[in-house]
């Protein structure tokens, strides 16, 4: 779901794969991102450096479930003007290693999607 996030902020535009991993508030959370940057004209260049880990998995639930937490680290990761390439300047300042949590389920077919994507930004790692 990341790749298809950063897919999406990279080019300013749904990346058509991300209804594949990310539903109900997680995709509707990077649409309203995704919106952001369309009308700041901006895009995202970058990479954000990852560690998710699953710490809970409930397989028995109806449908199943599971819990992902993630060091997302954007230090490397920069919003910038779509046509002039310029990075812009960020309004706050810190650590820009943030917490990430985020909660899927199973569908029928087997596929799992991430129904929330939350950056914690309280908390860093």
């Amino acid at each position: 779901m990341t790749t298809a996030e950063a897919r999406t902020y990279a080019t300013a535009k749904l990346d058509p794969e991300l209804e594949k991993y990310a539903t109900h508030k997680a995709l509707s959370d990077i649409s309203a991102t995704l919106f952001y940057h369309q009308q700041q004209k901006t895009v995202m260049r970058g990479t954000v450096k990852r560690d998710p880990e699953v710490i809970k998995i409930d397989l028995d639930a109806a449908p199943p479930s599971a819990t992902v937490e993630d060091c997302a680290d954007s230090s490397r990761y920069d919003e910038v003007d779509a046509e002039t390439g310029e990075v812009i300047k960020k309004k706050t300042s810190g650590d820009r290693r943030h917490v990430m949590k985020a909660e899927a389920f199973q569908n029928k077919a087997g596929d799992w999607r991430f129904f929330t994507h939350t950056i914690e930004r309280d908390e860093t790692c």
